[in-house]
């Protein structure tokens, strides 16, 4: 070997060597990750029709992500290869070893910094890493679990032996610099123990107590009221919840109308009916968007309160819809996102990176598949410490915990799953488009895996309940806090031979039911269960009496404040219909069982479009009708459900009777004419667009 080859490098060259090690190295992994993922998906959901589409029509929005991913791992390689190579220049090695050994330290510490992250959030790599080879499966399998601080450990241990080894040869060098290294030590110290107390002696508790209660709403997408230990549920997945009921009221039959987070989300809000509001379904065009509503948070901004609103990646209704909040902090679901979102996540090297410096990269806050509450939790911290002290707040923390794919992170993630299950459920599921005809029907593992990585999202949630509960009560302001815990709507995990997900049928009471429970000392009572059959509609009068204010005329549900207060068990209201429907249908071929009895119109990548100056996802208006008619609706009145299932041989009609058959499995029209005829005019009454649709007449009842 010629001598200059061994000869250790100048430092400058060490630089260069290094730079160009690691960028060589990240371009690789970057030209791997790239030629591996050529197809855009979502959420499972792969479609050639839209990666067609994205490049011919959206070419500017993904030429600029993979400038910024080029440029992120270019940045990345730059930097860990100058610190490395450095180190080894400080330890006195030759060019050739700088040179790889920077390579070789690149690829190490992004290995631990994949495996920590993988650890910690193993459903985000699930997304690109789990159905392509078996090798990538067993190593996520091998990882979930693992303690993700070990392997973030492992990947500082170069690059600090690295500043060591240059600390080293500079007190070596240059004596002088050991005392300014002791002092600047002893600084470093010194403002750590200032900083450490100035951080504990911030505020506390005790500011002046508002003349009304607060209001915190505390809700996560998706959730069952049946998955909660509290309501009797085998697992224990909610003990924080559990103590809010045990300390307040809960309802034990709360019914949404449209199964859908926006829709549903906008009944709460207003207490009118869809079609009453124009948020009608999930993609609802520009005149829907902008209409201004009369909420919740509009009526108590009126009477003085801070309202404020703060949610993840399922909350981007709250940006997209004028619910007049005075502080949104929400994502805001565009096309254009969606794409870089989707570029991103398959940039699995890139991944950890993004994690560390999370504002250079804000689409990763919208994965679907990271429901982490720590970024949701640190969000709402900081409204609360921007709040006025002299003044009530409403405030809305909406979590995506419970939505599928189910994304639990460590350490809750896989804690439910059983040992040695290998199927493709493992790291939850979406629901499927398109069903491969030859894919095997789930088996009962891939049900109980589906439900357990629920399990660990609704406890992942309990989490972010109990912090809260912890955050409030330092304030010293969870006493005079109406506390209401919610939801959008249920879910279906294929444990009631119904399918997954939510909003596309009206079988079953899975997706129908959400929690509804209010803690507020001296104004409700503790430890109560309200069986009588509440609605969605009815949330937003209900609060507004317990905080003292009045509902607007617009309101349309009626308040249930009389069943909670403290003292003896009241009487239980009159019966009042409840109102359900479906949301539209985003595809015509994913083999459910709803797609025999509907009026068929094409899947979603027909019937919407991007609009070009919004980035939003809308119905084409030439769908509107057909989505209107063909939506399955009913209600529940009494010990009776409904169902009108509109085909294109006219409506089929289905009736249940909740009492005798709660599980909501036969149909019993054929046995009860006269109640199907009574509740169908009692239907037609109450639907707010029941005029749009054309008079069909029924079909023999039938089994579903």
């Amino acid at each position: 070997m010629p001598a200059t080859t061994a000869r250790p490098p100048t430092l400058a060259r060490a630089l260069l060597l290094g730079c160009r090690a690691g960028l060589l190295v990240f371009l690789v992994l970057y030209t791997l990750c790239a030629l591996l993922n050529m197809q855009l998906g979502y959420q499972g959901n792969e479609s050639r029709i839209v990666t067609d589409w994205v490049w011919t029509e959206w070419r500017d929005v993904v030429l600029w992500q993979v400038a910024r991913l080029l440029a992120a791992y270019c940045t990345v390689g730059l930097v860990l290869g100058a610190l490395l190579g450095a180190g080894l220049w400080a330890a006195q090695r030759s060019r050739r070893a700088v040179f790889w050994g920077s390579g070789l330290g690149c690829l190490v510490v992004e290995g631990m910094l994949v495996l920590g992250d993988m650890a910690r959030h193993p459903h985000v790599y699930a997304a690109t890493l789990y159905a392509r080879s078996e090798v990538t499966a067993a190593l996520l399998r091998g990882v979930s679990g693992t303690q993700p601080s070990g392997w973030y450990m492992a990947a500082l241990v170069l690059p600090v032996l690295s500043v060591l080894a240059l600390v080293a040869r500079a007190l070596v060098a240059t004596p002088r610099w050991r005392g300014v290294m002791g002092g600047t030590a002893a600084a470093v110290v010194v403002a750590g123990f200032t900083g450490l107390g100035l951080t504990r002696a911030g505020r506390d508790v005790e500011g002046a107590a508002p003349v009304r209660p607060n209001l915190l709403i505390l809700a996560s997408d998706g959730l069952r009221p049946d998955h909660l230990s509290g309501s009797g549920y085998s697992r224990a997945t909610s003990p924080n919840i559990d103590r809010l009921m045990d300390e307040g009221t809960r309802f034990d039959d709360t019914v949404v109308q449209v199964p859908r987070t926006a829709p549903s989300w906008t009944t709460l809000l207003t207490s009118q009916w869809a079609g009453e509001h124009p948020v009608t379904h999930t993609l609802v065009g520009r005149e829907a968007r902008e209409a201004k509503f009369t909420t919740l948070a509009t009526v108590l901004a009126a009477q003085g309160y801070r309202t404020a609103v703060v949610a993840d990646y399922a909350g981007d209704h709250f940006s997209r819809f004028e619910y007049g909040f005075q502080q949104v902090s929400a994502p805001d679901f565009r096309f254009p996102d969606l794409i870089r979102q989707r570029m991103l996540i398959t940039n699995v090297a890139l991944l950890p990176w993004t994690a560390l410096a999370p504002g250079l990269f804000p689409e990763r806050g919208q994965f679907p598949e990271l429901t982490d509450p720590a970024p949701l939790r640190a969000r709402v911290h900081h409204v609360l410490e921007d709040l006025p002290e002299d003044a009530p707040f409403a405030l809305v923390v909406f979590a995506s915990s419970t939505h599928f794919p189910y994304a639990a992170p460590w350490p809750q993630e896989g804690r439910f799953v059983e040992r040695g299950y290998r199927g493709p459920w493992r790291f939850g599921s979406t629901p499927r488009m398109e069903v491969d005809p030859d894919a095997p029907a789930p088996t009962p593992e891939d049900v109980a895996a589906l439900g357990a990585n629920y399990d660990a999202g609704v406890l992942t949630f309990d989490g972010l309940v109990g912090s809260l509960r912890k955050d409030l009560e330092r304030r010293g302001r969870w006493d005079d806090t109406l506390v209401v815990l919610l939801s959008d709507h249920g879910e279906h995990l294929e444990d009631e031979g119904l399918g997954q997900g939510h909003g596309d049928h009206l079988w079953g009471r899975a997706a129908l039911r959400i929690p509804f429970v209010v803690r507020l000392p001296g104004r409700v009572a503790a430890g109560r269960a309200v069986t009588q059959r509440a609605r969605s509609l009815d949330v937003a009068p209900t609060l507004l009496e317990l905080l003292g204010v009045d509902a607007p005329e617009s309101f349309r549900g009626r308040s249930l404040a009389s069943l909670v207060q403290p003292g003896p068990e009241p009487r239980p209201l009159p019966d009042v219909p409840a109102l359900i429907e479906t949301d539209l249908w985003f595809s015509d071929r994913d083999g459910q069982p709803y797609q025999t009895v509907r009026i068929p119109y094409p899947w979603i990548y027909e019937t919407a479009t991007v609009e070009p100056d919004t980035g939003q996802i809308a119905l084409k208006p030439e769908w509107e009708g057909t989505v209107l008619r063909a939506r399955h609706r009913g209600l529940y009145l009494g010990r009776w459900k409904l169902l009108e299932l509109p085909t294109p041989e006219g409506v089929k009609v289905q009736l249940f009777d909740v009492v005798g058959d709660p599980a909501e499995k036969l149909d019993v029209a054929g046995d009860f004419p006269n109640v199907v005829t009574a509740m169908r005019a009692k239907l037609a009454a109450e639907r707010p667009d029941a005029s749009a649709d054309p008079t069909e007449d029924a079909q023999s009842p039938g089994v579903h």
